[in-house]
């Protein structure tokens, strides 16, 4: 359990003495903005002190006090040591938790911290505070932004959960999407060396993709049936419409009926046949190496073969999607409370230059050190 510390001592943090010292610096925020008004124009938004402001209240249903209490906490020294670092300029800093129910098929709750910030701006002289934004910035515990915990259903193509792209290990993180443009900023800080889900091997996608493809084929004959059932049902009551008009029958049997009898009829005695492509090439792949087979599968559908097969590919292809699965050996048996991992995420307009700067900023005051020490309490 993390306890953020006062600078007396050893305490835990006087929430009565932060709210007090946060109305002391919102009183001083009015008064130099009142001051700033008389001179407002956008090219000194930048250089206007920006106000922290507690606006977000997330739901806490579904979590025991205990463990509310505890995540609360963690909450709290995210936005300590944000805000040790983090000077918000030219904006208001819309901070706070949000607090996920407890589900059972996960090892622990799923919490974050949030900032939004609210760009400032000029209207006849008088700074502003806008209403809406696409900046954002949140750490969340024990929560990616793709499935980890459960395995995918065999309705998925694939087989299995995808990302874009590989994480890049390095200065103590993952960082994840750096190739793409406007993906955001994406840190994940995890116990050294682990990750919490697992790659797919391309033996089990390859086995995994020949039983979907059978349910798939025979989905398909279920479909090319029940067409022709309902063509034949029709038939009967077109017979019936048209029981003292033996030329419109006949011109419905000739035009409609027998076309699509005909049509249906084919594709569902080629039903097998068409799929048996798609399974040659499974099970050629089977026979690759063994060495090749355990690697990652990175896979892309084959735009030749009427989406019944995928192709191998690597991270530099940017149709790819890396696969992935639960990995439970990652976690520890620890209360839900306990962060395992901290899944970091940016997002803002680098064109705009208050929010670039507050991307900037905001990322510069993540100490990714101190988040680490902070996994598994």
């Amino acid at each position: 359990m993390v306890h953020l510390k006062s600078k007396q001592g050893n305490s835990d943090l006087n929430y009565k003495q932060y709210e007090t010292k946060t109305h002391f610096l919102a009183l001083i925020f009015l008064l130099s903005n009142k001051a700033f008004s008389q001179k407002c124009n956008e090219a000194s938004l930048l250089q206007q002190p920006g106000i922290w402001k507690d606006g977000t209240k997330g739901s806490t249903s579904g979590i025991t006090a205990t463990e509310l209490a505890a995540e609360r906490k963690v909450v709290a020294a995210l936005q300590a040591m944000i805000k040790a670092k983090y000077k918000p300029m030219g904006l208001e800093a819309n901070y706070g938790g949000a607090y996920d129910p407890s589900m059972s098929q996960m090892p622990g709750n799923a919490y974050h911290y949030d900032i939004f910030p609210l760009n400032f701006y000029c209207e006849g002289g008088s700074l502003k505070t806008r209403e809406q934004t696409s900046t954002y910035f949140s750490i969340n515990a024990n929560l990616l932004d793709f499935e980890i915990y459960e395995n995918a259903s065999d309705e998925l193509l694939e087989g299995y959960h995808s990302i874009d792209d590989m994480p890049i290990q390095k200065d103590g993180y993952y960082s994840f999407n750096e190739k793409v443009e406007g993906k955001g900023i994406l840190r994940l800080i995890t116990y050294d060396g682990k990750l919490p889900f697992a790659y797919v091997s391309k033996k089990e996608f390859l086995e995994k993709r020949k039983k979907i493809l059978s349910v798939q084929m025979g989905h398909s004959s279920s479909s090319f049936k029940e067409t022709l059932d309902n063509i034949e049902i029709e038939k009967k009551y077109k017979e019936t419409e048209f029981k003292n008009d033996p030329d419109k029958l006949q011109k419905y049997l000739k035009m409609d009926y027998q076309p699509r009898k005909d049509r249906y009829g084919k594709l569902l005695s080629e039903n097998e046949k068409s799929y048996q492509p798609a399974f040659a090439k499974i099970e050629a792949l089977l026979k690759m190496p063994t060495a090749e087979l355990s690697q990652g599968a990175i896979v892309k559908m084959d735009p030749h073969d009427n989406g019944l097969s995928y192709l191998f590919t690597d991270d530099n292809d940017p149709f790819g999607k890396v696969l992935v699965k639960p990995n439970p050996t990652y976690f520890k048996k620890l209360p839900k409370s306990s962060p395992q991992f901290f899944w970091i995420y940016m997002k803002g307009d680098p064109k705009d230059p208050i929010a670039a700067k507050a991307m900037t900023d905001l990322m510069n005051a993540v100490d990714f050190t101190k988040l680490k020490t902070m996994l598994g309490k």
